[in-house]
């Protein structure tokens, strides 16, 4: 009796400096699918051992790939897996952050509810950890949202983005904003946003290690991250206009050519302690 060969899930897994948290992420991820699965470990301009660790890694644990990028960027290094590394065919395509762990099952239980929402293009995990956890749950149960540290793509809809060779431009922060924009407008700049394009996973989870802001070792890090949030606002806003109605086609190489574009949209706004960061964010893409 012959028995069906499952086409193996590849799973990007993004790591800039996880040396810390690289070993883990993969651990959870042999947990997390019953189905045949692939990992792609992007390491992008890793100066610490995260690369030794995953060549390690890889010797005993077969289905783990290390992908060495030059490029510190993860818009880049999601290119390079779309475009150029991960193999055609594939009914589901998954992508991780390398700082996060996937909840037991939770590859399985996204491809579940993909198979149960025919219209979805993608697929969203849950967070289980940090600061505003409950909220963060909320707001993506209402709008169906995707986290950037845990999602799927249906495998046409990957088909789609390499016929219409559509990349996320260098220098773009937090995907997640861009990547909800392109499954919900469907990959078209002249359609209306529909929320059903995306589907969340109430059974797949992601948890996190927080960064602490009380710890003084971690504060840098933490300034550092908050003007990272605004930049990434103001970005946001500039790929909608790009978007709309030109197309995903039509978005630059680097995120830096929106700027000169959008100039009106550098406005800063009283946010409470947030102003000061929009401020910065503001001087940095001045700057840029």
């Amino acid at each position: 009796m012959m028995t069906e060969t499952k086409t193996a899930w590849p799973v990007a897994v993004f790591a800039h400096n996880e040396a810390r948290n690289i070993v883990a992420c993969l651990d959870s991820l042999r947990a997390a699918a019953g189905h045949p699965a692939e990992y792609y470990v992007l390491a992008n301009a890793c100066t610490d051992r995260t690369e030794a660790l995953v060549r390690e890694y890889s010797a005993s644990h077969p289905g783990v790939h290390l992908v060495s990028i030059a490029l510190g960027d993860k818009a880049n290094a999601w290119n390079v897996f779309v475009h150029e590394v991960a193999p055609r065919g594939a009914a589901h395509y998954f992508f991780i952050d390398g700082d996060v762990r996937a909840t037991p099952g939770a590859l399985d239980a996204m491809a579940q509810a993909l198979a149960l929402h025919p219209q979805a293009n993608g697929v969203s995990a849950l967070p289980r950890s940090g600061r505003g956890v409950a909220a963060f749950q909320r707001d993506m149960l209402k709008d169906n949202g995707i986290a950037g540290n845990l999602y799927g793509l249906r495998g046409s809809f990957v088909e789609r983005i390499r016929a219409q060779a559509i990349k996320m431009p260098v220098g773009t922060i937090g995907e997640d904003a861009l990547m909800g924009a392109m499954l919900k407008w469907d990959l078209r700049g002249d359609t209306r946003w529909d929320n059903a394009r995306v589907v969340v996973a109430r059974e797949a989870g992601f948890a996190f290690d927080s960064v602490s802001p009380w710890l003084p070792r971690e504060w840098k890090k933490y300034f550092r991250r908050r003007v990272r949030y605004s930049v990434r606002g103001y970005q946001n806003k500039m790929l909608g206009r790009a978007i709309q109605p030109a197309g995903f086609e039509s978005l630059p190489q680097h995120v830096r050519a929106l700027y000169p574009r959008y100039p009106e949209l550098l406005s800063v706004r009283w946010r409470g302690l947030d102003t000061l960061f929009d401020w910065l964010a503001v001087r940095e893409i001045r700057a840029a």
